[in-house]
């Protein structure tokens, strides 16, 4: 068996995942973290407004959680935006 396309497969992957992944705090104190060249990004303490063009759900209606943590995720490049203020 050639396993050469697996292993390519697999390194392609793995510089897929450690590509473009950057933590940089912010200036209410938390951190803003970028995975995969902005294809996933969570921020901590950001209370900041939602964009417009994005699809916007608020965590906290859905499960009922009390105090806001101000965690905000964002997916594909914040189209779907996932916050919890």
């Amino acid at each position: 068996m050639n396993f050469k396309p697996l292993k390519f497969s697999l390194v392609l992957a793995l510089l897929a995942l450690a590509a473009g992944c950057a933590t940089r705090p912010t200036v209410s104190g938390g951190h803003k973290t970028t995975l995969l060249g902005g294809v996933v990004t969570v921020s901590t303490k950001s209370y900041e407004p939602v964009p417009p063009a994005t699809l916007d759900v608020d965590t906290t209606k859905l499960a009922g959680q009390g105090s806001a943590s101000g965690t905000k995720v964002s997916v594909l490049w914040g189209l779907l935006t996932f916050h919890d203020y």
